[in-house]
């Protein structure tokens, strides 16, 4: 194969597949973070149940890697809202990965006109009456 004069004269930067992570901004720095610990900040996302139905905003405030404070807020959909109540409680003190492994479940039920929300989190039942 024939290289033209400019291919000859290239350097290989890096070879093989090891990338490590990609820069995160951190508290005004850029952090490479390869262990949960390595990361600390405040985010917030925004997910919704259905359109036109109600939306939920999680806000997460990380230090080296343990979630310290949670906020939710919620608009609309009266599920969420037992939903929310019990996310901002249950992820308090848990690790990014623990907060990503738990299980948030809300069953509603009709009792003699009173609704009952019953709620499971880490094996726990938690009932809720609206």
């Amino acid at each position: 194969m024939q290289y033209s004069k400019e291919v000859e004269e290239m350097v290989c930067v890096q070879r093989g597949p090891h990338h490590g992570p990609a820069p995160i901004p951190e508290e005004g720095k850029w952090v490479l973070a390869k262990e949960i610990k390595d990361i600390s900040g405040l985010t917030h996302g925004i997910g919704w149940c259905a359109p036109q139905q109600g939306a939920c905003k999680l806000t997460l405030n990380v230090k080296d890697g343990v979630i310290e404070e949670a906020l939710v807020e919620t608009i609309g959909c009266s599920g969420m809202t037992h939903s929310a109540a019990m996310a901002a409680e249950v992820l308090t003190g848990k690790t990014i990965l623990e907060a990503l492994n738990t299980d948030l479940v809300v069953l509603p039920k009709q009792a003699h006109g009173v609704e009952t929300y019953t709620s499971t989190t880490d094996n726990t039942v938690v009932k809720y009456t609206a």
